[in-house]
């Protein structure tokens, strides 16, 4: 009963949809594509053009929901949990959700981490990436996160909402192979055409136009199945036994290449962390992870 009084105090949003708007909340495990995502529906809904248009925050319980335009995106890593989902639905808001594969999410999480805008994820809960800063994939520091309560609550984010009634779930696997068809798809499910076209949404939100020296941490080439040539069997196979309700309730399996050796997944990694900022690295793709 504690959230009745934050649902009145954000209450008080018409409940017929205006014609035109769109109002997208993108909710998922950090590192699963979400600011590419963003990216692009910011770029064909032209979100940003508004004031409080596009919202990427650690906690959406601060956004102005009183003052929220008739377009606009809000992306967040947060659980399911009360207050959000009444909030989102008081407020006309399209809830997506994206899966990554677990691995790859892990990887991608170690690849971002000596960012400090990591410490953030879901306030703290269960600790933080400190423990990770500057290991390897290998290393029994990088192990011990991923099999910790902390990588627990972070995945726990996309599966929570991916279960949930209502959510427009996308794989980003999906998004890699074809992000044009799950652009329509969104905006066929909105009620909402764009105001640009989704052909020039992908080329202007592609990875090579928007990474630069500044952004090269958080965008790096994301190619699904990238775990597949950093971590052996051995600890893929570990790391897969922690996450075993995450694997199955997303859909996703661990075949790790047994023929990978640690010397080989050493060498891979160092060509992923030595690749210069401006430049695509070992095993590009067209993904913002």
């Amino acid at each position: 009963m504690f959230f009745q009084p934050i649902i009145q105090r954000f209450s008080g949003a018409r409940h017929a949809n205006p014609p035109g708007e769109a109002r997208i909340a993108i909710v998922s495990t950090p590192r699963s594509g979400n600011t590419w995502l963003c990216n692009m529906l910011d770029h064909a809904y032209e979100c940003a053009t508004r004031e409080h248009g596009e919202l990427a925050l650690y906690n959406p319980l601060d956004a102005p929901w009183l003052n929220l335009p008739d377009r606009c995106i809000v992306m967040t890593h947060w659980q399911r949990a009360e207050p959000l989902p009444t909030l989102w639905k008081e407020h006309r808001f399209f809830t997506i959700t994206l899966a990554r594969h677990p691995l790859d999410v892990l990887i991608s999480i170690l690849r971002y981490a000596p960012c400090e805008g990591s410490l953030g994820w879901l306030a703290g809960q269960e600790g933080d990436e400190r423990p990770i800063f500057g290991v390897s994939p290998e290393s029994e520091e990088f192990i011990r996160y991923a099999t910790s309560r902390r990588a627990k609550a972070l995945l726990a984010v996309s599966t929570q909402w991916w279960k949930a009634q209502g959510v427009h779930r996308i794989r980003y696997e999906d998004l890699v192979r074809n992000p044009k068809r799950q652009l329509l798809q969104i905006s066929k499910s909105l009620g909402t055409s764009p105001s640009i076209g989704f052909d020039e949404a992908v080329t202007a939100c592609a990875m090579q136009r928007i990474r630069n020296p500044i952004t090269a941490r958080q965008i790096w080439p994301g190619k699904p199945g990238l775990w597949r040539t950093l971590l052996t069997s051995h600890v893929a196979l570990r790391i897969a036994a922690a996450h075993k309700d995450v694997f199955s309730a997303l859909g996703y399996v661990c075949n790790p290449d047994r023929t990978l050796d640690s010397r080989k997944a050493s060498h891979n990694w160092s060509r992923i962390i030595m690749a210069k900022a401006g430049g695509l690295a070992y095993g590009s793709s067209q993904s913002v992870a």
